[in-house]
């Protein structure tokens, strides 16, 4: 018969592997387990919860938790990314606007305090947010109150916040730069997450977990990993952590699918990362051109395998090909109809008149239709909104992009109120 300290233990491993399974948050160091263990415990309360930590840490996956485990969880978890949004939109984001608010407000239109009454919302990045929003944003939490933009109504909710930031918070106070009342308030309960560098025998499970999802995703096979590339990977600091990680293992194992994966493979794509801190040029993460032509073939041959690939890397492929027209042609043809989902085929987008003769970007298809990019770019951010149910962040992350650019874009192509 188990000791007590035994089912306690027992108990708690059972808990780790409700994280995993349900939240996708995967390790056994106990730097992890700590915060995982401090999450456990509030949960289930109504405390308001900071989560700090490096970018691509995983703050949003432990706020989903937050909210998965509480008695909040049968009602909305909202996300927003506070450094993603423009200043002049933000607190139209967060508190909503009546009709004539400000030039294009031409409804009204819920905040996401209001969406998310008696759930969760989480603001990402709020050590970005202006000093203007936290006064407004201290209110709701100190009297659960607000007017929208344009209106003198007083609104009541009732919303958990979990916030995060890869800030310095108590510095920002001490430079004026954040509110300390509402830094107070946010700070009741501090969960920090390590960064990867701080728990490298969590990496062989990181693997192993991104590589069976995107397996499973496409429908390919993973004929594993040697030890000696494992340990490659321990070695590198990973400046932009747990994310970094999965976008290097999903492309390795896309790419080079059905390979032993050896020391030598690792390298050639170890070779190809930059640096967290250097700002890159594209907005989208490049591919290698060759490389990804080789693997449209592959899957061309393989029939109606091709349905299963992932569509973000192929639109990252269309994008960063867009100076080379004579592969953007070739590239095309090969995965239109998968780039708008299989939802249409190419003799419906013709009927509706997509593309114009004449411009630039007009790139011939089969002789069928035209195509412009930037009507392809507006399908597929219509796409996912839809597909993620208007989450903007899932959204923007489907796609390649970061969120600012989604917004952008958003106004470019007069999507602001599509959801």
């Amino acid at each position: 018969m188990a000791s007590p300290s035994q089912r306690v233990i027992a108990e708690e491993e059972a808990q780790f592997q409700l994280l995993q399974w349900r939240y996708g948050i995967v390790g056994h160091s106990e730097a992890l387990r700590r915060a995982m263990r401090l999450l456990l415990q509030v949960a289930p309360t109504e405390l308001t919860v900071l989560i700090t930590g490096e970018t691509g840490t995983g703050k949003e996956l432990f706020a989903r938790a937050l909210h998965g485990l509480s008695p909040r969880r049968r009602f909305a978890f909202v996300s927003l990314n506070c450094a993603a949004i423009p200043e002049t939109l933000l607190e139209s984001e967060l508190f909503g606007h009546v009709r004539g608010a400000f030039t294009g407000a031409t409804t009204d239109r819920q905040g996401f305090f209001e969406v998310a009454h008696r759930g969760t919302l989480f603001l990402d990045e709020i050590g970005d947010m202006p000093l203007s929003t936290q006064a407004k944003v201290l209110r709701v939490l100190e009297t659960g109150e607000f007017s929208p933009l344009g209106s003198s109504e007083v609104r009541r909710v009732d919303v958990r916040i979990v916030a995060a930031t890869n800030r310095d918070l108590e510095a920002a106070v001490r430079q004026g730069a954040f509110r300390q009342d509402l830094y107070y308030r946010l700070n009741t309960v501090r969960i920090h997450l390590p960064s990867l560098r701080e728990r490298p025998e969590d990496i062989p499970l990181l693997v192993e977990y991104f590589a069976s999802r995107v397996c499973e995703r496409l429908g390919i096979e993973f004929e594993g990993i040697a030890p000696e590339a494992l340990n490659m990977l321990q070695q590198q600091p990973w400046h932009g952590n747990v994310r970094e990680l999965r976008n290097f293992v999903e492309t390795l194992v896309t790419l080079e699918r059905g390979a032993y994966i050896t020391p030598e493979i690792v390298q050639q794509y170890l070779s190809q990362l930059q640096p967290a801190s250097v700002e890159r040029p594209l907005e989208y993460e490049p591919v290698p051109t060759e490389r990804a032509i080789v693997m449209l073939g592959r899957e061309r041959s393989g029939g109606g395998a091709l349905a299963s690939f992932d569509t973000t890397l192929l639109y990252r492929v269309l994008l960063d090909m867009r100076s080379e027209l004579s592969e953007l042609r070739r590239a095309l043809q090969a995965f239109l109809p998968l780039l708008y989902g299989l939802q249409e085929s190419v003799e419906q987008l013709r009927q509706e008149g997509v593309g114009q003769r004449g411009e630039e970007s007009v790139i011939p298809i089969r002789g069928e239709a035209d195509f412009r990019l930037e009507d392809m770019e507006r399908r597929l951010i219509i796409a996912a909104l839809k597909h993620f149910g208007g989450n903007r962040r899932q959204a923007a992350r489907a796609l390649g992009i970061s969120e600012r650019t989604l917004y952008r874009k958003l106004a470019q192509y007069g999507l602001g109120d599509i959801l």
